[in-house]
This record gives structure tokens, C-alpha cells and sequence, in this order.
């Protein structure tokens, strides 16, 4: 698969065009035009949109260099707020993509938000950036309290935190690899929220709709591990990759 992030930003983009297709080709409200429970719904589609491509930038930058930051400084300032930026991005965005989501009527809005909780990303948000000394421990109903190791925030992209309610036990977290299990299940929603939203604010023959349906197959093929090439005028180029393993 293509670098996630820019998938992500792909799908987003996608998403963004095809509400702008539906919305500025018609003079009926948005409400109804989307399909929306609300005419105020427009304003939290609009912010979330918005939102998902300003945490992709910062999660991106932090990507790119690390909880160092492009300075050549090593301050200690620097890092807390770096991986405390890089937690709350992540967070809003997987919101912004929940809110996106729910306003566009896809079901169990509930179920999505419980599958967002299993990402590793969250959980440290909840536990270093949000709630560090009020935890709560569903399981036994005690609160807890975390904190990063500051001698670790010296490596690129990896954090260890200490439990210090539970015997002072160290996790370790590859930041790296939290980001793109947190990335590619954006991707995976953002793929059901134009899906389904074709078929809701398009006619079934629609020029529009046909439209938006191949560029999410491309999305598709690119998601897959694929590539797809166009020109203004000529044919498409796709590329799609066999796993050697699963052929034998």
C-alpha cells in the first residue's frame, strides 16, 4: 500500500469532492441534498472535514521527524509537546471521522466508536495525554496514573510510560506502528463513509456517482497495495501486486 497518510488525505479528498458535487450543483437546502438530520449539520460536516486533513498534516510532521522535531535543539519541552500534539491528532481525527460518519447516517455509530477504543494510539492518549492521574480501570473500578519516562523521548518515534498504580510496570509503545494501525482504520471507515454516502445523496444513474464510484475503485487498487496512473485524456494505468507466498 502507498504511504498511508497519503491514502488517507486520497480518501478524504475524494469524500470532500463528492459532497461539494452534490452540494454546489443544486439550489435545494443541504439537509436535503445530504440527507442530513439537521440543517446545523452542515457546520460539523464542514469542521470535520477540515479536521481529518489538519491532524493527517500534524500527524505527518511528526512522522517526518520524530518527537525531536527538526530542530537541532535537544529540549526536553519540545518532545512533551510534540508527542502530546501527536496524541490529540490522532484522537480528533479518528472524532472528526466518527462525526463524519454518524451525520452521513451509517449504522451503529456506537460500535464504531468501541472499535476506535482498541487502538493503541487512543489508549495512550487516555493514558499520557488526557487522563494521566484519573484513569479509570473499568474492570476493577480504581483509577490510575501514567507518565512517560523522560530519558526514552529520546528515541525517534517509540515512547515508554510507567503505571505507577500497578507496581511501576514500564510499557513500551512503537509510536510508528500505533500510527499506522490508527491510519489505516481511518482509511477503512473514510472507504464505508463514501460507499454508502454514494448511495444515499446520488440518483442511481447519476453522471456524479459514477464518477466518484471509479475513483474509489482507484482508492481501492491503491489501498491494496496497487497503482493507478491517469492522464487528462488517455486510458488509465493500473498495477496491481501478487503476493508470491499466497500463489503457491
Amino acid at each position: 500500500m502507498m504511504d498511508p497518510l497519503g491514502l488517507l488525505y486520497k480518501y478524504a479528498s475524494l469524500f470532500r469532492k463528492m459532497i461539494s458535487a452534490k452540494v454546489w450543483s443544486s439550489e435545494r437546502s443541504i439537509k436535503e441534498l445530504l440527507s442530513l438530520n439537521s440543517e446545523a449539520d452542515w457546520d460539523f460536516l464542514t469542521s470535520a472535514m477540515d479536521i481529518v486533513d489538519d491532524g493527517s498534516a500534524a500527524i505527518g510532521h511528526v512522522m517526518k521527524y520524530g518527537l525531536r522535531g527538526p530542530t537541532k535543539y535537544d529540549d526536553l519541552g519540545e518532545k512533551y509537546l510534540r508527542l502530546y500534539g501527536l496524541l490529540s491528532a490522532t484522537y480528533i481525527q479518528q472524532q472528526s471521522i466518527g462525526t463524519i460518519y454518524k451525520l452521513m447516517n451509517l449504522p451503529d455509530p456506537k460500535q464504531l466508536r468501541a472499535t476506535f477504543e482498541t487502538l493503541e494510539i487512543r489508549g495512550l492518549r487516555h493514558k499520557l495525554s488526557s487522563h494521566g492521574t484519573d484513569l479509570l480501570d473499568r474492570a476493577t473500578g480504581t483509577q490510575q496514573a501514567f507518565v512517560p519516562l523522560r530519558l526514552n523521548l529520546n528515541d525517534g518515534l517509540s515512547v515508554t510510560y510507567v503505571n505507577y498504580t500497578a507496581s511501576s510496570m514500564h510499557h513500551h509503545v512503537d509510536l510508528a506502528a500505533a500510527i499506522d494501525a490508527h491510519v489505516k482504520m481511518m482509511i477503512d471507515v473514510m472507504d464505508s463513509i463514501i460507499e454508502k454516502s454514494m448511495t444515499t445523496i446520488f440518483e442511481k444513474s447519476s453522471k456524479q456517482k459514477a464518477e466518484i464510484a471509479s475513483e474509489l475503485d482507484d482508492l481501492r487498487i491503491e489501498k491494496a497495495g496497487g497503482w493507478v496512473s491517469k492522464t487528462e485524456a488517455g486510458p488509465k494505468l493500473i498495477v496491481t501486486f501478487v503476493d508470491a507466498e499466497s500463489e503457491r
